[in-house]
């Protein structure tokens, strides 16, 4: 019978026979049962297959729930998004002419630490270490530029947060979302301890334009892939992509988001409604907003995030016209933002919101 469910199976089976090791997807249309389907393998050496039940770091699919939560603290009369943030970081260069807002909005022209951290390391950070870190590594530019893609800006919201709710960054998600919204298969993987044995293994492809991609400490890839599994401590992202979460814990998360269960109307039109032209290199990104990307894929625009940790690749969103939400993880990942293990999900991401009834926007 040729079921919603047998056509997304479909697409995640086609998409894995281009050679992703695995992927996973959760999806909800109105009207229907949600779906939770994968296809591939969770482990290549013992030819473990992938199931729903598998975790994946979701990185910077994390800045959701960081911008939410600070949104929360906007709501409560807390934090104002139009303040500078000098009343936080006094000693920060520049925090006089950085309101809140522009921490999770990618124009504040703060340092950028991700292209400088060593990817194969066990060192623990803290938030302040990669502020710090950041300021040694690139210079810092001047505010309300175009869109240039920061994790620091989310780094330091973080820290507004923890600070704010007198807690960790952990804690303050916790209570905030993750248990008042039911989400039992989420995790902030720097401090909280989450089912190891459930990740699904993390496959970093070798690959660009010379065929050739090494890494300092990796050794030689088998079959044209590293094991990056341990490759990178989850605190050395920290408020910008630490989370570990199931596809469906995802999908549950940006779903509800949507339907008005997390934040009011104005808060909710800050984070997906104020948006501003954007763009990223190798990423269907139009624009975004405080704390969500805008991708048109297919002529659709999906709003949600995309997030990318060695051999991890997720893509979540909700597309507003449909009501259809849906979350895509896949075990493979490259260091190229060309490359088809990183590019290649968009397609099948938005096969599945077609699938599942959307419709190009006109």
């Amino acid at each position: 019978m040729d079921t919603l469910k047998t056509r997304l199976q479909k697409i995640l089976d086609d998409y894995v026979a281009e050679g992703i090791v695995g992927v996973s997807l959760a999806l909800r249309a109105p009207g229907e049962e949600e779906i939770l389907i994968a296809s591939g393998l969770a482990e290549r050496t013992r030819q473990e297959p992938l199931k729903p039940a598998h975790l994946f770091r979701i990185a910077s699919c994390t800045k959701t729930y960081v911008a939410a939560c600070l949104l929360q603290l906007v709501r409560e009369g807390r934090v104002d998004l139009d303040e500078p943030i000098a009343r936080w970081f006094p000693d920060l260069p520049k925090a006089d002419r950085l309101p809140v807002r522009i921490l999770v909005n990618h124009r504040s022209g703060l340092p950028e630490f991700e292209n400088h951290m060593p990817m194969i390391s066990d060192r623990v950070w803290t938030p302040q270490e990669i502020v710090d870190f950041a300021f040694e590594v690139t210079g810092q530019g001047e505010p309300w530029g175009t869109m240039q893609y920061n994790n620091t800006g989310y780094i330091l919201a973080g820290m507004i947060v923890a600070q704010e709710t007198g807690s960790t960054l952990s804690q303050a998600l916790r209570a905030r979302l993750f248990e008042p919204l039911g989400l039992d298969d989420t995790w902030v993987g720097t401090d909280e301890p989450y089912p190891a044995g459930r990740m699904a293994r993390a496959y970093f492809h070798r690959q660009d334009e010379d065929g050739q991609w090494d890494i300092a400490g990796a050794g030689e890839p088998v079959d044209g892939c590293w094991d990056s599994t341990d490759w990178f401590p989850l605190s050395g992202a920290n408020a910008a992509g630490d989370i570990v979460a199931t596809p469906r814990d995802l999908m549950r998360w940006i779903d509800a988001l949507f339907a008005g269960e997390v934040l009011d109307d104005a808060r909710l039109h800050e984070m997906a409604g104020n948006l501003k032209e954007a763009s990223f290199p190798g990423a269907p990104i139009t624009a975004n907003g405080h704390g969500i990307l805008v991708s048109t894929i297919d002529g659709l625009e999906i709003k949600g995030h995309i997030g990318q940790l060695p051999g991890h690749t997720t893509c979540t969103g909700h597309h507003e016209a449909s009501g259809v939400s849906a979350t895509l993880c896949q075990n493979s990942g490259a260091g190229d933002f060309d490359s088809f293990y990183l590019t290649g999900i968009h397609a099948p991401f938005a096969a599945c919101f077609r699938t599942a009834g959307a419709t190009p926007e006109r």
